[in-house]
């Protein structure tokens, strides 16, 4: 089996971080792919924004707790980064591209060791004041949603395996 292909496959969601930084290089390589991915068009509209301040990072999960009312609303798994996915409000196509983008951050974070796990909780309260507030204040533009977000760092799956629960069916 092929390189690719083998990434493809080891790629876990990872839900429990260990206290350690992602080196710059690696995480400028993660970005990087991310950068590369495929949208609509070619529009490439996305912007990544890189949150690995500790401050920052306390700012948006203490504005989740607020928005989704969830006091026990932990801060991202410990994740030493959250990379977050923004595009265009009213770009139509702002969904795909985003989950495109997150593949490719996906798979290159697990080709470089580094653990990763899809964040959604931003998708509908973006625009609610104390969300807002904070994603402002990491530089995320006004007239953008975040679909979805990346929570990297290191650590384990819980389980080395995992089933497929998909359907796959050929038509000759």
């Amino acid at each position: 089996m092929n390189e690719v292909l083998k990434n493809i496959h080891a790629r876990r969601s990872v839900r429990a971080f260990a206290d350690k930084a992602i080196p710059r290089a690696i995480l400028q390589d993660i970005l990087q792919a991310g950068l590369s991915a495929p949208s609509a068009m070619n529009n490439q509209l996305w912007q990544l924004t890189a949150v690995s301040n500790p401050d920052r990072l306390t700012g948006l999960q203490h504005a989740v707790q607020t928005v989704l009312n969830r006091p026990d609303y932990g801060k991202f798994y410990g994740a030493a980064t959250l990379v977050l996915v923004s595009v265009p409000r009213d770009y139509a196509h702002g969904i795909a591209d985003t989950a495109c983008v997150l593949e490719n951050i996906f798979l290159a974070a697990c080709s470089l060791g580094v653990g990763s796990v899809w964040i959604n909780q931003f998708k509908n309260i973006c625009d609610e004041p104390v969300m807002r507030q904070a994603l402002t204040a990491c530089q995320v533009p006004e007239n953008h949603v975040i679909w979805g977000a990346a929570a990297l760092g290191y650590g384990e799956p819980k389980s080395a395996t995992r089933e497929n629960k998909g359907k796959l069916i050929y038509i000759d």
